[in-house]
């Protein structure tokens, strides 16, 4: 038994069932009718008493609030026992304690700990954390990484299944490829949580971390015009409510933030907002190419590198510039919920990573993109960048994510084995591929840089850069060639989760008559 079935009854008390209080056939206790039941609806009256404010109690217990309504109890709920006098106290650390010792583990009482919830209420300051998948996860993160290793996994399946139950079963070498989506060989909680939480039927947890995203989110005004594809208000703050907006010409009170459901809010500019879906929409607003054409223009550069010549052996000439000819946006809700799940882990550090400030696609959409800029969390360092391709490979990537497994395959890993972005529209077009009607693409991405593993280094070491960011302290890689060699720089991320396509550009290439 443990913090998923509760704590045992009493001897002689209702019969338990899976560690739960449950009495055979009707409902648990005969109530007079004018008794309040629990808000969770698990059947049992409310505790007699007042909360420290001074309200009535509204709930049975403290283990059903904590694990809301899941049929779990304590030996005091309803008030008939005396709470007992010898439980632990809770660690005050919870479900982020690092220290997995012996004595630690049996001097105190942790989420996963069949006494959780009375040892926090025995334990002064100490607030029960509720049962979610965000706390099985922290708590399996034994070196606070965030992220999962096989071994750590393992070493903390019983515990789980001593909580939840036995749904999980054993880590195989199949289990282990269906949780790591993109083969990088962690597990992120994006990934942990699409595995484990249709077996295990708990919570995200997430609301807290997704905080200020979830503001930011909330803070975009797409036009409420039916028909009308503007994503967000083209104006100034402090404009008058008929000031009109400069992409779709309706007045700004028809720019209006969406209300959202669930615990990770979706961009309100989106089509989609119900359901699960996975979509690539067309972007038909007015002004739409002449804004991407600026951020192209912006970003180009005339620098030649050898990746020119080797991936575009019949013309290595570097063009005189780019034409964009249509906009996809990428509506994706479960690659979108994984990327938010990603954010808000490192918007929730104890220290947030140093700001690099000065990636150019971010820079030009300060300028020429408006509220696309301010989605932006600048203290994740969180850009646009892009990554070139080919139009049937934009597809299935924005349908499937990208594959930390078979990064390098076309582009080479000068710094590893990742995903390349660039900063510059040149460098990420020499990896771009022309269809049949001779139309390229290249994915306008937003990217989490974390802390950022910045190398100048003329012949940097892949394998000790892979390792800084899948085992070390960083999160993505900047490779400074631009300083080093007067030609760009590029980024590099080891897990599929710290990258959302966000747009997908279909262009042409313009050379010299």
């Amino acid at each position: 038994m443990g913090a998923c079935q509760g704590v045992a009854a009493a001897e002689g008390d209702d019969e338990v069932v899976m560690g739960r209080v449950e009495s055979e056939g009707e409902p648990e206790g005969d109530f007079p009718t004018n008794v309040p039941l629990c808000k969770f609806a698990c059947g049992k009256a409310v505790q007699p008493g007042k909360t420290k404010r001074g309200n009535n109690f509204d709930t049975c217990c403290r283990t059903c609030a904590v694990n809301k309504g899941r049929g779990i109890h304590d030996p005091t709920c309803g008030g008939a026992a005396p709470p007992p006098t010898n439980s632990r106290k809770a660690c005050k650390v919870g479900s982020k304690c690092r220290d997995r010792s012996k004595a630690h583990l049996e001097e105190l009482s942790h989420p996963l700990d069949e006494d959780y919830a009375i040892a926090c209420s025995m334990t002064k300051d100490v607030e029960a954390e509720p049962l979610t998948l965000r706390v099985v996860f922290d708590w399996s993160d034994a070196d606070g990484s965030g992220k999962l290793s096989r071994k750590e996994l393992e070493a903390s399946l019983e515990m789980i299944k001593r909580a939840c139950g036995d749904s999980l079963g054993a880590i195989t070498d199949e289990a282990w490829l269906h949780l790591d989506e993109d083969g990088n060989g962690v597990v992120n909680f994006g990934e942990f949580a699409s595995w484990a939480g249709p077996r295990l039927g708990l919570e995200l947890g997430v609301a807290k971390m997704l905080g200020k995203s979830a503001s930011l989110m909330m803070a975009s005004s797409p036009c409420s015009v039916i028909g009308c594809p503007c994503e967000s208000w083209g104006g100034h703050e402090d404009d008058q409510h008929d000031k009109k907006c400069k992409e779709c010409k309706h007045k700004k009170g028809l720019h209006v933030a969406k209300a959202t459901t669930g615990e990770v809010p979706l961009p309100p500019y989106w089509d989609h907002q119900d359901g699960d879906f996975n979509d690539l929409i067309p972007m038909t607003g007015k002004n739409v190419k002449e804004e991407f054409q600026k951020l192209l223009d912006k970003t180009y550069r005339k620098a030649y590198t050898k990746d020119r010549g080797k991936h575009n052996p019949t013309n290595p000439k570097v063009p005189k510039g780019f034409e964009v000819l249509a906009v996809k946006r990428n509506e994706n809700k479960h690659a979108w919920q994984e990327y938010a799940f990603r954010r808000g882990d490192i918007r929730n550090r104890s220290e947030l990573p140093v700001m690099f400030a000065d990636v150019k696609t971010s820079l030009a959409m300060d300028e020429i993109g408006g509220d696309k800029a301010n989605r932006l969390l600048s203290e994740c360092n969180e850009w646009y960048l892009f990554h070139g391709t080919n139009p049937d490979a934009a597809s299935a990537i924005c349908k499937s994510d990208f594959k930390v497994s078979r990064a390098g395959s076309s582009t080479g890993t000068l710094y590893g084995k990742g995903l390349y972005f660039a900063e510059s529209i040149t460098k990420a077009d020499e990896y771009a591929k022309p269809n049949s009607e001779g139309r390229y693409a290249v994915l306008l991405c937003r990217v989490i840089g974390g802390n950022v593993n910045y190398t100048d280094e003329v012949t940097p070491d892949p394998e000790a850069l892979v390792h800084s960011c899948i085992e070390g302290e960083y999160d993505s890689v900047c490779g400074d060639r631009e300083k080093t060699r007067g030609t760009y720089r590029e980024f590099v991320l080891f897990d599929s989760e710290d990258v959302y396509v966000e747009y997908v550009i279909e262009y042409k290439r313009k050379y010299e008559s």
